[in-house]
């Protein structure tokens, strides 16, 4: 089993008692990033209202994720703390060290060769300090984690860029320097600074050429690449079922490329089904538990100008799908408008020029 079963059930049967406490402190309604950050506060009793985009707050993270490159002095650091293992469950992912260039396979062997020194320290600290190791050719870390570590309702810091992919899973994902996951390591305090929160209301469903891709496209040409800085992006609204919990993951993972913080989705069927087909029925008990904790409070979704920093809606019934090229990511191009003759035209999800 990839997952710890004990402590997610552990997390799940203090989750509402937290949330309950939460809103009794702050008498008012909760969104969901609200819900997960207070329930992971490192210290309850100084629980307060923590002005956002002001207040630094301390948390603490249900795990870490580290890829190759930055897990080297991570490691490091973490082997001159003291430690006996690390303090929540932590993995390590051979995926950045890896170069693409003539196939897997013979790419795999290369950079198992040209890293090798570097593999085996990864692999034998990982085995004396309790940290799930991950070889190379054994997945892209983003990837590994939304399909065996990420819960909905779960907290965590990964040292890779697309960390926020988890929030697919409806889990607060943050990407983060190697010296901020040797604290979440260790036990010590986590501290951030209590993030804006931007409201994106999602309504109807996709439909032709569309794909959840065009969703955060459209979304960075309203944002631009700094307009999520220091915010938490939380889709909310009924289109939000609509979409696979591999196509939120890919909205969230792009939400990087705005700047935001992280990004989230609300727990639904959807989310249930993947954590089915990916072996962890288990969760999606415990998860309908508590699931209305892992969505906003109905009072914000009634009324969310109140409560969100921003709101930005997108139909997704009218959603045209978009193209883009590379350092661009707030500059997407709508299909119907391109020249014919400067990109070709698509048959069967193939390029084919005139």
């Amino acid at each position: 089993m990839m997952y710890d079963e004990k402590m997610l059930e552990a997390f799940y049967s203090t989750y509402k008692g937290k949330i309950e406490h939460v809103r009794a402190v702050l008498k008012r309604p909760l969104t969901l990033a609200e819900k997960i950050l207070y329930a992971h506060l490192y210290d309850v009793s100084g629980l307060k209202n923590y002005k956002r985009g002001e207040d630094y707050v301390n948390f603490r993270p249900d795990r870490v994720a580290m890829q190759d490159a930055t897990a080297q002095m991570a490691l490091l650091q973490f082997m001159n703390a003291g430690q006996e293992q690390a303090a929540v469950p932590s993995t390590v992912h051979c995926d950045h060290l890896i170069q693409a260039y003539k196939g897997a396979q013979e790419d795999i062997a290369t950079a198992t060769r040209t890293n090798e020194e570097v593999y085996d320290f990864l692999r034998d600290v990982s085995s004396r300090y309790g940290i799930g190791f991950w070889k190379p050719g054994a997945g892209i870390i983003h990837q590994v984690v939304l399909e065996n570590y990420a819960f909905p309702g779960g907290m965590m810091v990964g040292t890779d860029s697309h960390t926020p992919n988890a929030g697919g899973l409806g889990m607060v994902a943050i990407g983060v320097g190697g010296a901020d996951a040797v604290d979440v390591m260790t036990g010590m305090e986590w501290e951030l600074k209590m993030p804006k929160i931007i409201g994106v209301k999602l309504t109807g469903t996709l439909n032709g050429w569309a794909s959840p891709k065009d969703v955060i496209l459209k979304l960075a040409g309203i944002l631009t690449v700094k307009g999520g800085t220091n915010a938490i992006i939380e889709y909310f609204g009924t289109g939000t079922s609509s979409l696979s919990a591999t196509g939120k993951a890919t909205i969230c993972n792009m939400g990087a490329e705005v700047g935001a913080t992280t990004s989230l989705f609300p727990y639904d069927e959807r989310m249930a089904v993947y954590l089915q087909a990916t072996g962890r029925k288990r969760i999606v008990e415990l998860a309908e538990s508590v699931v209305a904790d892992l969505r906003a409070d109905e009072a914000v979704i009634s009324e969310p100008e109140k409560y969100y920093d921003r709101i930005i809606e997108i139909n997704l019934t009218e959603l045209e799908p978009y193209i883009n090229g590379p350092f661009t990511p707030d500059a997407a191009t709508l299909f119907p408008s391109l020249p014919k003759r400067c990109c070709g035209m698509v048959i069967r999800g193939r390029w084919k020029s005139d």
